[in-house]
């Protein structure tokens, strides 16, 4: 197979929040995580000029109060929207859509802004950011614009935002019961169906309501009013299908509308179910992900200093390759399999969807890099539990369950597990791979005798 590279196009790394609107007011368009960018461009479905990177202006990584609402910087990482504490207790349909998103290395780089800007017909946080009736702030040269969640999606990938604007945050207010029920299938990145629910209460009656739905239209929408004046109960399912709008049907690749249409009542009383049950209860974190590199000229790989040299379109996975790192592995060039996964700055990314000049003053672990006197404990497990197989697959998997041990659940919970590890193994042999995981998370909590 052709290897997938994009077309030439400029690379700025934004400093500072003025230099990515200055870049973006000549025409530059704004680089996030780049979880669907980088892949967009690769298959060369889109095309670009000049791209700014954003992601290392922490300066849009926050969460903080604002009188009765709970406010989101746009380059949160979907990691910490799905387990910082603060997001979870007071937005936990928010916290759920974050979860379930993609994979732990999609998590690690990809944005709550990016997310929103690209309006997927299916995205995980439109239906839950309708439901709790959120505000998006805009940033241009000429300043700030809030945009109702109502307002922002027009359509498939198309938002109210100007071609000079940059999402810098989102306002969420707050609620007494809200809920996400999402499907997916086959693996699927995206959901095939998400509904979300938010509503206010009084005397255990439903005095507000409002119920969003993505990956059912070919545009996501929201119903007011469904449960209004009644008790927040699952024979309610019924009559809030029956306030949906008319629609575009979606059929996406993994379901037709038509089955969508028979599962949604069953989803909806689900829905309600887990909304009237309470938080969504995964493990919390304190801390904000920071990604603000050092050095701007170099990548340091495996303790080693590289100059960045060749074309910004250049991936990561290539320049690690032809510096001889031959164990991280080009796999399926869309983002989908994580053979190619490495650490940077100790978390997992897809060097596949990660440009080598986004690398710059970052550090990088490949399997090599993280063996001290010897093995390290998850390549023993995965060793001891015959979880190498055909190899090929073997470097992804043990780059992202350390990661996954070390920042997501050191205790490898199945629900965990099966929502961060989904690299894919060409000789569908799972069985000893969980097996590794779950030997791994042991070795690394025993106690370590003295040397």
């Amino acid at each position: 197979m052709r290897p997938a590279y994009p077309k030439e196009f400029k690379y700025i790394k934004a400093r500072s929040v003025e230099d990515a609107l200055e870049a973006v007011k000549a025409g530059a368009k704004p680089l996030a995580g780049g979880q669907s960018l980088s892949t967009l461009l690769k298959l060369r479905l889109i095309e670009v000029d000049t791209l700014v990177d954003i992601f290392e202006l922490d300066e849009l990584r926050y969460v903080v109060r604002r009188g009765d609402s709970l406010v989101l910087g746009a380059l949160l990482i979907h990691n910490d929207v799905a387990m910082l504490r603060e997001v979870v207790s007071w937005a936990p349909a928010l916290s759920k859509a974050a979860w379930m998103i993609a994979d732990l290395q999609v998590r690690n780089r990809g944005t709550l802004g990016g997310s929103l800007a690209h309006a997927d017909p299916a995205a995980n946080y439109i239906p839950p950011l309708l439901a709790l009736d959120a505000t998006v702030r805009a940033r241009s040269s000429r300043g700030v614009r809030a945009v109702k969640m109502t307002e922002l999606v027009l359509g498939p990938y198309q938002t109210a935002l100007e071609p000079d604007e940059i999402i810098v945050e989102v306002e969420v207010p707050s609620w007494d019961i809200q809920g996400t029920y999402v499907l997916k299938v086959g693996g699927a990145s995206y959901p095939s169906l998400i509904l979300s629910l938010a509503a206010r209460l009084e005397d255990g009656i439903v005095k507000e309501s409002r119920l969003a739905v993505g990956g059912y239209y070919t545009w996501p929408f929201v119903v007011e009013g469904a449960f209004d004046g009644e008790k927040l109960s699952e024979d309610a399912a019924t009559k809030a299908v029956g306030l949906f709008p008319d629609g575009e049907p979606y059929d996406d690749p993994h379901l037709a509308f038509e089955k969508k249409r028979q599962i949604l009542p069953t989803a909806l009383t689900r829905l309600i179910r887990e909304a009237s049950a309470g938080q969504w209860r995964l493990p919390i974190k304190e801390e904000i992900t920071r990604w603000r590199g050092r050095n701007q000229e170099t990548v340091v790989v495996n303790g080693r200093a590289l100059q960045l040299e060749g074309e910004p379109r250049l991936l990561l996975v290539d320049l690690l390759r032809r510096q001889g790192y031959t164990e991280v592995k080009r796999g399926c060039d869309e983002g989908r399999c994580g053979a190619c996964t490495v650490l940077l700055d100790g978390k997992a990314v897809k060097s596949c969807t990660v440009f080598a000049p986004q690398a710059a003053g970052h550090e990088i672990r490949t399997a090599k890099g993280i063996m001290g006197a010897g093995l390290h404990p998850v390549q023993r497990a995965f060793l001891e539990e015959y979880a190498s197989q055909c190899g090929f697959c073997t470097h992804g998997f043990v780059m992202t369950v350390t990661d996954y041990l070390n920042s997501v659940d050191p205790s490898a919970n199945d629900e965990t597990l099966k929502l961060s590890v989904k690299n894919l193994c060409r000789c569908t042999g799972y069985v000893n791979i969980i097996k590794a995981v779950k030997k791994a998370a042991k070795l690394l909590s025993a106690p370590q005798k003295p040397s």
